[in-house]
């Protein structure tokens, strides 16, 4: 008989956070504060998250503002415990609070701190930040790591989801863009063409030695040129 498949972390409520959020801001907030509320039966610690994207500043989420706070800090500082779950993929805890997490924060002498990776696709990666009193005994330590390995393959799935549709998003837009500076481009071409009575690529050849010479962008030195003809750009029409 053929094995069964492993369910789907694609819960109906994560399948709503995609759709309901279109930024990553705003969707990492509601995926920290659903992270928590999942983790709650170990005794409701804070929980953030945090997600780096190549090129890109660290972003950071969860339902205490307290741990949000702290947490930028200690990315600020190069926090050990961070790095080690963002670039090495390594998870990491301690019985009390380090001092550095530990600094002006009221969580209790019996707080523990614990650091995990999340798996967010082959452009990003993430983190899992628990403070809170760690379980007593052998069976609460399995059940607790049990629920966290739950808790964080749902929100791997949700962030892989969330972090593709954001470079989907992100491509489109530098794809028009870089259609929008084409059209300058070939507009600048077309003049010097009509002024010069040259050829395309002798014209392209103008601008690229004037680009060359002066040390500024090619499409800086075309657009110049055709405001010189009329100051409005000439826009890119894309089709729905």
């Amino acid at each position: 008989m053929a094995a069964r498949p492993e369910p789907r972390p694609a819960t109906h409520d994560l399948l709503h956070l995609l759709l309901a959020y279109s930024g990553l801001d705003a969707f990492l907030s509601a995926l920290a504060e659903r992270t928590g509320r999942r983790l709650a039966p170990l005794g409701r610690p804070d929980a953030a998250l945090a997600l780096y994207r190549r090129n890109r500043p660290v972003l950071t989420a969860g339902g205490a503002s307290s741990l949000v706070r702290l947490t930028r800090e200690r990315l600020a500082d190069d926090d050990a415990y961070l790095a080690s779950a963002l670039e090495h993929s390594r998870s990491a805890s301690e019985e009390r609070l380090p001092e550095a997490w530990a600094s002006g924060i009221a969580w209790g002498v019996d707080a523990g701190l614990f650091v995990a990776p999340v798996a967010a696709g082959p452009t990003a990666t993430a983190a899992l930040v628990l403070v809170g009193t760690p379980p007593a005994g052998a069976a609460a330590r399995r059940a607790a790591l049990a629920l966290l390995g739950r808790a964080r393959n749902e929100a791997s799935w949700a962030l892989r989801m969330a972090v593709r549709l954001a470079d989907e998003a992100d491509l489109a837009e530098h794809r028009a863009h870089a259609m929008q500076n084409r059209t300058v481009i070939d507009v600048a071409i077309g003049a010097i063409m009509a002024q010069s009575r040259c050829s395309a690529d002798e014209a392209f050849d103008v601008l690229r030695r004037a680009s060359n010479n002066r040390n500024v962008k090619l499409h800086t030195v075309a657009a110049e040129l055709v405001q010189r003809i009329h100051p409005v750009l000439p826009q890119t029409a894309f089709a729905d």
